[in-house]
């Protein structure tokens, strides 16, 4: 796979995780349970062949992009498990981390497309 098809790929499955993060007004999620694991598996396939490819060209992307997904998804594990309110350390700390994330991953993108 070349470096531009990985970050299609990147995008295409950045899309799918976040159609498949939709909920109705009950706080169910609106897609199969399947579907949302087969988009988190291709999620992590991903990030995993992101940072083997950009190890040696760009350490710290890769090392941001792989800490900031892991936090993220033990910070969303802790949320589902206490509920916390809206304006709690825990909340403010999960959107910063997902900004981060975010940023981690754009990052990442346009370091593949520039990568021959």
């Amino acid at each position: 796979m070349k470096n531009k098809t990985l970050a299609i790929f990147g995008i295409g499955t950045y899309i799918l995780s976040v159609i498949t993060s939709a909920t109705d007004l009950e706080g169910n999620f609106r897609f199969p349970i399947a579907f949302i694991a087969i988009t988190g598996i291709a999620d992590t396939v991903f990030i995993i062949m992101a940072t083997i490819r950009l190890w040696k060209e760009a350490k710290s992307a890769s090392i941001l992009l792989v800490s900031a997904t892991i936090i993220l998804f033990i910070l969303s594990a802790v949320q589902g498990i206490t509920s916390p309110s809206y304006g709690s350390p825990l909340i403010i700390l999960l959107n910063i981390t997902k900004v981060i994330n975010t940023i981690a991953f754009v990052w990442v993108i346009i370091k593949l497309i520039k990568m021959k």
